[in-house]
């Protein structure tokens, strides 16, 4: 059985979102233009309108598109483990595989939470919480007493956002700080995640 090609149509769409993507992460939301973003795509300026009627709906498309929750929801679903710790450990190693090799989404943040004051994040929450948000429950409830009565949600934001705070820092500090700044920077991360940052032994 042969693959189906993409309709002409399609074809042209796609290019002008990997053009629009690559002129935003490079110039920014406002330094790049309908007319860069044709020109970029190879289409006529007048073609571009016919597939999108403002940059703000090109951007959109890129924002959903070259989001990593297209990686990483699926590496949350093939992480594993007998206990929590295991779990969380497979989960940040299967994040960390899927994102490190995406610098181009701190752009995109960027421009959606600057420029746009998180306009699609709203429509982004919607997508995924349900799944998100049943990961967390099976976790919770696989859990054997081993998680604090922690709500879901506050556990959802706890790990979305040390994750964050890591990947954002690696991505600014790494290129310049010395080595102990990455090396076994991940497993800290995640002892630090599970286990937090007092000496238990100080009660």
């Amino acid at each position: 059985m042969t693959q189906e090609t993409p309709p002409r149509g399609e074809n042209t769409r796609l290019e002008i979102i990997r053009a629009a993507h690559d002129l935003f992460v490079q110039q920014g939301y406002h330094g790049t233009s309908m007319r860069q973003i044709a020109q970029r795509s190879g289409i006529a300026l007048g073609s571009l309108y016919n597939h999108f009627s403002s940059k703000e709906e090109v951007f959109h498309q890129v924002f959903f598109t070259f989001h990593p929750y297209h990686w990483v929801i699926p590496a949350l679903l093939e992480s594993t483990g007998t206990t929590v710790e295991e779990f969380i450990r497979a989960s940040v190693y299967r994040i960390w595989a899927a994102m490190k090799d995406q610098p181009d989404f701190l752009n995109l943040m960027f421009i959606e939470i600057v420029e746009f004051k998180s306009a699609h994040i709203g429509e982004l929450y919607e997508i995924l919480m349900p799944q998100v948000m049943q990961i967390i429950q099976q976790l919770m409830q696989s859990s054997s007493g081993q998680l604090r009565p922690i709500q879901p949600i506050m556990l959802i934001r706890l790990f979305i956002g040390s994750f964050l705070g890591y990947y954002l820092t690696e991505a600014a500090f790494a290129p310049v700080a010395p080595p102990e700044f990455s090396e076994g920077a991940i497993d800290q991360f995640i002892d630090v995640l599970l286990h937090g940052i007092l000496n238990p032994s100080t009660g």
